[in-house]
């Protein structure tokens, strides 16, 4: 597949990203079924584009495309995509859940647009076996994040409508949703742990060390915390689980970004994405 091609294609799921989004919300203030099953439907055309995109990143640069930020952001938004849609085919009252995911998902495909498509050899220090075990640990991870955002943020808005939803998705107990949350936030943290312990075991193989406080190695270490304390307070303050903790994942995958892609623009690091 050519750049131009390649380019093309990128912006049609990107774009039927975004149009998924408008017919979920549509769905969700309407109240019109028809209007969540399309939504579905676009979201698998941009999903089956998104992975036609990467199939042939893969193949034209020969190693997992998860390296330069364009790959990085384009990888997380796959994960999150496909882990909403596994989801919502397995549980329909997670189907409008889409409000709250597809949103970010076309936010982080914008993002990654404005970085070059073009692609560069693999530098020496990243061509390791543990690039592709640290690198899809992080985009699974900020990807099951995304979904417990859009499960989180549509918790709230289900809550707020205090029923008026039953009519398009099946109806359900709203802890459903909480519970959903939880797993989906356990998911990411357990993936996001192993990014980060991977990690480490390559830069000791790269640079002779475990851990020297990187400004992204200290901003996935607090990601991972803050995922840790939602988990600690599912646990032990059943009081707070709920509202408390939907609002808590919508607002820490704001960090979660921040950490794989925000650094940069404010920390010098020795991590390099490449383009």
């Amino acid at each position: 597949m050519s750049q131009t091609l390649l380019s093309i294609v990128f912006w049609l799921s990107t774009i039927a990203y975004a149009a998924s989004f408008a017919l979920f919300a549509m769905a969700a203030v309407f109240h019109r079924k028809r209007f969540l099953d399309l939504a579905v439907t676009v979201t698998w055309t941009g999903f089956l584009l998104h992975t036609a995109v990467i199939t042939a990143r893969w193949i034209q640069t020969g190693h997992p495309p998860f390296v330069s930020y364009f790959e990085s952001m384009s990888a997380s938004t796959w994960f999150g995509v496909a882990a909403f849609l596994l989801i919502q085919q397995k549980k329909e009252f997670l189907r409008v859940a889409g409000i709250g995911a597809m949103p970010l998902a076309t936010i982080l495909m914008g993002w990654a647009g404005t970085h070059p498509f073009g692609f560069e050899i693999l530098p020496v220090g990243l061509q390791s076996f543990w690039l592709f075990i640290h690198a899809s640990f992080a985009a699974a991870g900020v990807g099951c994040f995304i979904v417990a955002a859009g499960v989180g943020f549509f918790r709230l808005y289900k809550a707020h409508l205090n029923g008026r939803l039953d009519q398009i998705i099946e109806s359900t107990d709203i802890q459903r949703y909480d519970e959903f949350n939880f797993r989906l936030v356990l998911l990411g943290f357990l993936f996001y742990g192993m990014m980060v312990a991977s990690g480490a075991i390559w830069a000791d193989l790269a640079w002779g060390r475990y851990w020297g406080w990187d400004p992204i190695e200290l901003w996935s270490l607090i990601t991972w915390l803050l995922y840790a304390v939602y988990l600690h307070v599912y646990f032990t303050w059943r009081g707070l689980r709920g509202r408390f903790l939907a609002w808590y994942s919508a607002i820490a995958v704001f960090v979660a970004g921040f950490s794989l892609w925000g650094v940069r623009f404010f920390y010098e690091t020795i991590h390099t994405y490449g383009n």
